[in-house]
């Protein structure tokens, strides 16, 4: 019989749930996923710590992934810890309560750690070459940064620039003013300024924005021109020209009015005009041409490691 694994990735504003069945010759086979708005970083990420009503939350969505992973009868589960966790002064307190109360042990990584597995994981989805290409994961806590080719890391970063600590720092209007928007733009610009050192370092014209917003963006497109989704795929294109549209849409819009926007799931509501300030600020910086979202990230990483074994 062929080994079951979970792996649980503990965002920020997200705990994803991945039941993968591990195969001979180092395949496998994805049984389940799920994704739930646990919002650790709620209202006190940049105090650095977890509230209590956040903590609570966060532990119940641990006791019901444990029952999924009974259900499925996982042999063993790889449980992380990103940014919220390792920048928050209860984060170990957290760690202790989900074992105790799920029998759950969470490892708590570092953002280069958090870098390497989505870069593994995106490796698994997208078919890499020689060429250098820029990866991004927009978090709720963080973002990581990798540029890359089919054979290596050429560099990578983690920045404390999370959509969710931007939400908490800026506490935009609804909707948005333009002074706003500029604010959070100037402030990007000037705190991510070693990517732009790097990028003039190790110059590309391609992006893969993983999982996240950017899968949202390529919902909203396909939910425009009534596409339906490939549920089989592992990546797909994002026109810049279609993506351009989608953020000319959500800049100016009201909360009430993405509620109803087709494509956008509820979770991402509140925050994407944040992901799209950030996204569009890193491709006209990056003069970026070709525009791609992966399918995978962190927690597929983490399974290209298992198999490695």
């Amino acid at each position: 019989m062929n080994k079951k694994v979970a792996v649980i990735d503990l965002g920020t504003n997200t705990f994803n749930l991945l039941i993968a069945e591990l195969l001979p010759y180092g395949k496998h086979s994805i049984v389940y996923t799920t994704q739930v708005p646990s919002r650790i970083g709620e209202k006190s990420i940049n105090d650095n710590k977890i509230i209590p009503a956040a903590f609570e939350r966060g532990i119940q969505c641990l006791r019901d992934m444990k029952e999924f992973t009974d259900e499925y009868q996982v042999d063993k589960i790889f449980a992380f810890g990103t940014s919220a966790l390792r920048g928050a002064a209860n984060g170990s307190d957290f760690v202790q309560s989900a074992k105790k109360e799920t029998g759950i042990n969470i490892t708590i990584i570092d953002g280069n750690r958090e870098a390497e597995l989505i870069y593994k994981g995106v490796q698994l989805s997208y078919p890499f070459d020689d060429s250098l290409k820029l990866l991004m994961d927009v978090g709720g806590g963080s973002n990581e940064f990798i540029i890359g080719n089919k054979d290596k890391i050429f560099w990578r970063h983690s920045f404390n620039l999370g959509v969710a600590r931007l939400m908490y720092k800026f506490t935009p209007s609804n909707p948005m003013k333009a002074e706003e928007i500029k604010s959070i733009e100037d402030y990007l610009s000037t705190e991510m300024q070693i990517l732009w050192d790097a990028l003039e370092k190790f110059p590309t014209t391609d992006m893969i924005g993983c999982a996240g917003c950017f899968s949202s963006f390529h919902e909203m497109i396909c939910a425009q021109k009534n596409i339906e989704l490939n549920d089989k795929s592992t990546y797909e294109i994002i026109p810049l020209q279609e993506y351009q549209e989608i953020h000319k849409m959500l800049l100016p819009s009201t909360f009430e009015e993405r509620m109803e926007t087709p494509g956008l799931i509820f979770m991402r509501t509140a925050m994407i005009v944040l992901g799209t300030i950030l996204v569009y600020l890193v491709l006209q910086k990056a003069q970026i041409k070709n525009l791609y979202l992966s399918k995978y990230a962190l927690k597929e990483g983490v399974l290209a490691e298992i198999n490695q074994k």
